[in-house]
């Protein structure tokens, strides 16, 4: 499926995990709508920092398989974590948040420094031999 795929899918897996250990572990017994607004702001922290993370992550691994055109590949895994991220906010908010677009230009950030960085490292390392 891609890279940003993965990339998307680990952020929304992270925040459920983080949603329903709080939930089970260490915040029994509140109200839904206490667990609902947990719920919101761990979504918009994690999907955030998440997102960005992985995005990078993810960019960077896929940059061994390549020859070139690092920061290239980079923004497409960024644009199809971005893609996958908006598909899913219409569906489960019927809209996209504000802070999506924040997220978002982290993500393509993140998916260019990672290229940029590996491009860096080949060119250092064609340097050397």
């Amino acid at each position: 499926m891609g890279y940003g795929f993965l990339a998307e899918f680990a952020t929304v897996l992270t925040i459920i995990l983080i949603v329903q250990a709080y939930a089970r572990v260490f915040a029994r017994g509140l109200t839904d709508a206490e667990y609902v607004s947990f719920g919101q702001r761990v979504g918009g922290i994690v999907g955030i920092v998440g997102g960005s993370l992985y995005t990078y992550l993810f960019a960077r691994s896929l940059m061994r398989g390549l020859a070139t055109r690092f920061v290239a590949h980079g923004v497409v895994v960024a644009l199809t974590a971005i893609a996958f991220s908006i598909a899913g906010s219409v569906a489960g908010h019927h809209g996209v948040p504000a802070g999506y677009i924040l997220a978002s230009g982290l993500k393509l950030a993140a998916g260019a420094y990672a290229g940029f960085l590996y491009s860096r490292s080949v060119s250092l390392n064609r340097n050397v031999v």
